[in-house]
């Protein structure tokens, strides 16, 4: 499948949700224009999806995967991070990965996926200025992806307060963490 346009005539909440309800695994790709400066080469996004849900976000002028964020954070070191990245299987999300290894915990990438994915992509909401293509594709980038994923339509809503987080992987088992999904009215602390 493959679809292309403008936010101007699809806007982006409608489009996810659209991906949404078709189910779609794939790259949708985001050329955002400069409303006061023509001349400033577009910032270029992607959204991936996995049968529909959202899975990672890529700013593609940024080179921060789930690696790089761990250090960013101070969560990891840099040595740390690129031996974990060297042995990291191909078929299983760096985040989880990360989790395997006890280099990060479920709180952690829960908070990663929260600020770099949902937020970021509700951000993009207020944009029309953008052309548009999704791409139907097989092989997704897992050094972007946390381990958890979001059906479009909750990003949409902002039913954040009763956001539910769900695995990739529906073969491993998390019950012991489905407890610590977010609660409203529970803080966390850093």
């Amino acid at each position: 499948m493959k679809l292309a346009g403008t936010l101007t005539e699809f806007p982006l909440p409608e489009l996810l949700q659209l991906l949404d309800l078709r189910s779609v695994t794939g790259c949708l790709s985001l050329d955002i224009f400069s409303d006061h400066y023509s001349e400033l080469r577009p910032q270029k996004y992607c959204i991936w999806l996995e049968q529909g849900h959202v899975i990672g976000l890529q700013k593609s002028d940024c080179d921060r995967d789930i690696y790089a964020l761990a250090v960013r954070e101070e969560w990891i070191s840099p040595f740390v991070a690129a031996k974990l990245k060297q042995r990291a299987p191909k078929d299983i999300s760096a985040g989880l990965y990360l989790e395997s290894q006890s280099a990060v915990n479920f709180d952690q990438l829960r908070s990663l996926f929260f600020s770099e994915v949902v937020r970021r992509i509700e951000a993009l909401f207020s944009i029309s200025n953008s052309n548009f293509c999704f791409q139907t594709i097989n092989n997704l980038p897992m050094n972007e992806m946390t381990g958890f994923r979001a059906p479009a339509a909750q990003i949409i809503n902002h039913r954040f307060q009763r956001f539910k987080f769900e695995s990739i992987l529906e073969n491993r088992d998390f019950t012991p963490r489905k407890a610590l999904a977010y609660q409203p009215g529970r803080t966390r602390s850093r």
